[in-house]
């Protein structure tokens, strides 16, 4: 069901990553990104890329924020582009999106951290952050 999320998240990490790398306009990045394969894609995927990428624009000191307040010993600078991109995506779809399966953002998004960097440590780096934040978010929401 939820196969056209796992689809954009994947273009708004990669979107994100290039964008943390070059800068530029978020939504020009990502045009240009599925320029190729873009009529092959679904309306809901495209719609969700375009919903999260206006969101992470909007929020993005508030997320970047977030990272830092979490990340020990460590600066949000220092951490590679993949990781940087993939926690920015994350913290986004579990503190300002309304999506209602956070779960599938943590499995989605721990995917993305298998499928490009591919290293042990990092997943459990990122998962450890993600669920750190999120865990501390559900205590100032309850």
């Amino acid at each position: 069901m939820g196969k056209f999320r796992k689809k954009a998240r994947e273009i708004v990490f990669r979107t994100l990553y290039t964008y943390d790398i070059k800068g530029g306009d978020l939504f020009e990045i990502m045009e240009d990104h599925i320029k190729d394969v873009r009529e092959n894609l679904s309306e809901k995927t495209l719609g969700y890329v375009y919903a999260t990428l206006k969101g992470l624009e909007e929020h993005l000191p508030e997320v970047d924020e977030t990272i830092k307040e979490h990340l020990k010993n460590w600066r949000l600078e220092r951490l590679g582009y993949p990781e940087r991109a993939l926690l920015r995506l994350g913290v986004y779809e579990l503190l300002f999106s309304d999506i209602e399966d956070k779960g599938r953002v943590f499995i989605d998004v721990l995917d993305l951290t298998k499928c490009y960097i591919n290293n042990q440590d990092t997943v459990k780096f990122i998962n450890g952050i993600l669920s750190t934040i999120y865990k501390n978010h559900q205590k100032i929401g309850s």
